[in-house]
């Protein structure tokens, strides 16, 4: 199964959606909507969402139903965050609350929100285990946006707050996307907390690269290098700095990171002693760590060799994205 045959059903689905949005006579709620759902995403979680569901032997199309349900979840999360970031572009566009305006940004934030339990209504399964995991996801990511903003008022920030942080704000709806397969093709509870683990870790794995390309992305990211850093946001790299730092270079450190001062300077003094503390390696090592625990809970699924090998290969290949 390649990408492309698999987002098949959703992708055309995605496109009687972004229809419907353009068809709307209310251009002003449903035009962000269409935009947001236009920009070039790697639908990456409602691809996995599709993929496990497959490999245990899933097949009603309107799985696709979900994903898309999932994705419209996803888009509305990118909205309101952009908004609390301040944030200027996205995925090499202008965000919405830019493009239009911040109460424009939080209204259709919400409207995609509602969309996405129409959508999961109109899929042909269980309703209620459904809603009750989707429910309880959604809560998990406002929960770790709230823990990220908490952690952004701490001087110094520790390494277990910060990953458990990520895996509410971003693994959560990595471990839906996972756990649903099994659900939905009746799998037991054991069988679904792993592959919610497997999620959860990815979403981790995913958060810490969004980290790493901040800094080492170059163009391709879509947004000037070093934004979240120079923004003075505690990501894995800032984490990790702390952690094993010495007192001099975390006050020469903390000098740029909270200055209001020439963008470029700063840069280069944070590039330079992450450089010193080899930084780049520490990131690269933890994705590698992460990698290893996912597959290790893979080899304990209940689906054959063959697929065991196909869901790492694919991980593997999100591990290796530079954008």
């Amino acid at each position: 199964m390649n990408k492309k045959d698999i987002l098949k059903g959703f992708s055309k689905q995605k496109k009687e959606l972004l229809t419907f949005f353009q068809n709307q006579k209310k251009k002003g709620l449903y035009g962000p909507m269409h935009y947001i759902f236009d920009s070039e995403g790697k639908n990456i979680r409602p691809f996995f969402l599709i993929l496990i569901y497959k490999l245990y032997g899933g097949r009603k199309y309107s799985i696709n139903s979900i994903a898309l349900a999932i994705q419209a979840l996803h888009n509305f999360t990118l909205i309101h965050d952009d908004i609390m970031d301040g944030a200027i572009k996205r995925r090499g566009k202008l965000t919405i609350h830019k493009k239009w305006d911040t109460n424009t940004g939080i209204l259709s934030g919400d409207a995609l929100m509602i969309y996405s339990y129409k959508l999961l209504l109109s899929s042909k399964f269980d309703h209620k285990k459904l809603f009750k995991l989707f429910s309880n996801t959604t809560i998990d990511i406002c929960e770790g946006q709230q823990l990220d903003i908490d952690l952004q008022k701490k001087v110094k920030v520790s390494l277990t707050d910060y990953l458990d942080m990520i895996a509410l704000k971003t693994g959560a709806l990595f471990g839906l996307c996972f756990q649903i397969g099994p659900l939905l093709t009746n799998f037991n509870i054991n069988e679904q907390n792993k592959m919610r683990k497997i999620g959860v870790l990815l979403g981790q794995l995913f958060q810490i690269q969004d980290d790493y390309l901040d800094l080492y992305g170059g163009k391709k990211v879509g947004k000037q290098i070093g934004l979240d850093v120079m923004d003075n946001k505690k990501t894995y790299l800032v984490v990790i700095f702390y952690k094993i730092a010495k007192k001099q270079d975390i006050q020469d450190f903390n000098k740029s990171f909270y200055s209001k001062g020439d963008f470029k300077k700063r840069l280069i003094i944070i590039q330079y002693l992450f450089e010193k503390y080899k930084i780049k390696d520490q990131i690269l090592l933890k994705i590698n760590d992460l990698i290893n625990e996912i597959n290790c809970i893979i080899d304990q699924v209940s689906f054959s060799a063959n697929k065991k090998k196909q869901l790492k290969n694919y991980i593997k290949l999100l591990s290796n994205r530079d954008c």
